[in-house]
């Protein structure tokens, strides 16, 4: 008996151990997981064949959104993920105690617009207009200073940190405000007014995201990448996959698929 019980104790450590193993240990070159939005799949997806002439099997791992992106990569589900830019990566880190980091360099960004299937211009939104807004916290601040910008609604000037709807000061058009989702931002434009949406969104919902009534003036600000734990940031396939991000094939990828969609910084 005292034999089983030790063997049961051993297996049982066994099993801990390994679970640790891809958090703390270096990952392996023939195989790191790297979780993807069904966007952010497609940006990857040439750049597979190059990794693997370096040596590296990279196994992509689709998931529903950009939260939950992080929280595989915080918990050592995957190794590495991508679709988020590096403001909403660091608001993750503060709200989630996240151990997460944007590996350099930094290859792309993309915008973000209001949109409406109603109007088609601003000046033509009506008093009390309904308006969908991402309902994160990062993105929400974003997109009600791309409100504000345009004269819209005024904001919390004293405010430190990111604002919410409950610090707009100033909404002389009575605008209503739905928060939700950032993918669903997209898919209620039929059903309201107006709707603050990436760019992305729009071109995966096969619409013209260059149909903006207004969009945001510091996209540059914004740098999307490969987000992984922050020990694995100098890791050499850590660099090589962000590297193989801004290779020809890709960006030969990402004019082909979203057409503008995504800027590069050089």
């Amino acid at each position: 008996m005292r034999k089983i019980v030790v063997l049961a104790l051993s297996l049982f450590a066994s099993l801990i151990l390994t679970a640790c193993d891809r958090k703390n240990a270096d990952v392996s070159a023939e195989n790191v997981k790297v979780a993807c939005t069904e966007i952010t799949e497609r940006i990857l997806a040439p750049a597979l064949p190059l990794l693997k002439e370096k040596g590296f099997n990279i196994e992509t791992v689709i998931v529903d959104n950009n939260v939950n992106v992080l929280r595989a990569i915080n918990d050592a589900s995957v190794d590495a993920g991508l679709g988020v830019h590096i403001k909403f990566m660091q608001s993750f880190n503060q709200k989630s105690h996240g151990q997460l980091a944007m590996v350099k360099p930094y290859p792309f960004t993309t915008g973000i617009g209001l949109y409406s299937e109603r109007y088609a211009r601003i000046a033509d939104l009506p008093q009390g207009a309904t308006i969908a807004i991402m309902n994160d916290a990062m993105n929400m601040d974003r997109g009600l200073r791309i409100l504000q910008n345009a004269g819209l609604i005024q904001l919390n000037t004293d405010k430190k940190g990111e604002l919410s709807l409950l610090d707009i000061t100033g909404n002389p058009r009575n605008f209503k405000f739905l928060d939700m989702d950032q993918i669903q931002t997209v898919r209620a434009l039929p059903d309201v007014d107006a709707s603050v949406v990436f760019f992305t969104h729009m071109r995966n919902a096969n619409k013209d995201f260059r149909s903006y009534l207004i969009r945001d003036r510091d996209a540059q600000q914004f740098p999307m990448g490969l987000v992984v734990l922050q020990p694995n940031i100098d890791k050499p396939w850590a660099k090589a996959l962000a590297e193989a991000l801004r290779s020809q094939p890709v960006r030969e990828g990402i004019t082909r698929n979203f057409d503008g969609v995504f800027e590069y910084y050089d």
